[in-house]
């Protein structure tokens, strides 16, 4: 069955590739393009945006924004929410937004590490009120939404996590695949303490964060214990007022292939 999947995955995901390469805009069974001038980034930024097969202009549905959005992950994503959705009957039909990146490592670091020297300006701050200011009033002023799920994977996993402690409020589910503090565990640590001792920020979030044994970016396994840590952490001292999920897959390495199903099934399963 596992088998079957994947290659179903990858035969839909060629699929859609060609039909993409051979016109200038995405067919519109798979997405459009759009495009925001944000005033806060001092540039124009676009997003790859997907509707349901079902999609009625005055219904509301689930809003989920990829990050490091691109074709490939566009493809990706549609893949595992319609099996949610159509298969297993677990998730409602869902709209997707894919932010494509222009500066990907400005916009992701919270703060500068050995990774992201000071020589650059860490950009998350600027960012997260790009989404929160620009781009999602400017998606629900055309979608109706229900609620509103962020995903990032490998370094957008880092600006997803900094969201959720940033503007816990700001979505109500958070799916983020090789979760890490890469340079920076002292800056998260000291951001979820202050974060989780604000209580009334916190009120049913869900998040949802993987990581794999043999990931290459992590032989010692200093991220999965920093993540372990974290997701401790919100367990005491946040107890039931989120919900959440830290899963280790132990045959797979960086961003696990089924982070997005495993992520959306754990947030729409119990509803």
């Amino acid at each position: 069955m596992k088998k079957n999947y994947i290659t179903f995955l990858f035969f839909l995901i060629a699929l859609f590739s060609t039909i993409l390469v051979h016109g200038q805009e995405i067919n519109i069974n798979i997405g459009f393009k759009d495009s925001i001038k944000s005033e806060l980034l001092n540039e124009n930024r676009t997003v790859l945006i997907h509707l349901p097969e079902g999609y009625s202009p005055g219904k509301s549905y689930p809003i989920l924004y990829r990050l490091d959005g691109d074709i490939e992950l566009l493809n990706e994503t549609i893949v595992a929410a319609n099996r949610l959705t159509y298969a297993d009957e677990i998730a409602p039909e869902m709209i997707i937004v894919a932010i494509e990146n222009t500066n990907r490592a400005r916009d992701m670091w919270p703060t500068n590490t050995i990774y992201y020297p000071e020589a650059y300006q860490a950009g998350a701050k600027f960012f997260l009120e790009f989404i929160e200011k620009e781009l999602i009033p400017h998606i629900e002023d055309k979608y109706h939404s229900t609620e509103r799920i962020l995903c990032g994977q490998s370094l957008s996993g880092i600006f997803t996590l900094y969201a959720f402690l940033k503007k816990p409020e700001l979505f109500n589910s958070y799916l983020v695949s090789s979760g890490a503090f890469p340079g920076c565990n002292d800056f998260f640590t000291e951001m979820y303490n202050k974060s989780f001792s604000q209580l009334d920020k916190f009120n049913g979030q869900e998040i949802f964060i993987t990581n794999g044994l043999h990931d290459p970016l992590d032989p010692d396994g200093t991220f999965q214990q920093e993540i372990a840590d974290f997701s401790e952490t919100i367990k005491n001292k946040l107890g039931n007022k989120v919900r959440h999920q830290y899963l280790i897959y132990e045959n797979e390495g960086h961003v696990p292939f089924h982070s997005i199903y495993d992520g959306l099934k754990y947030f729409f399963e119990r509803k």
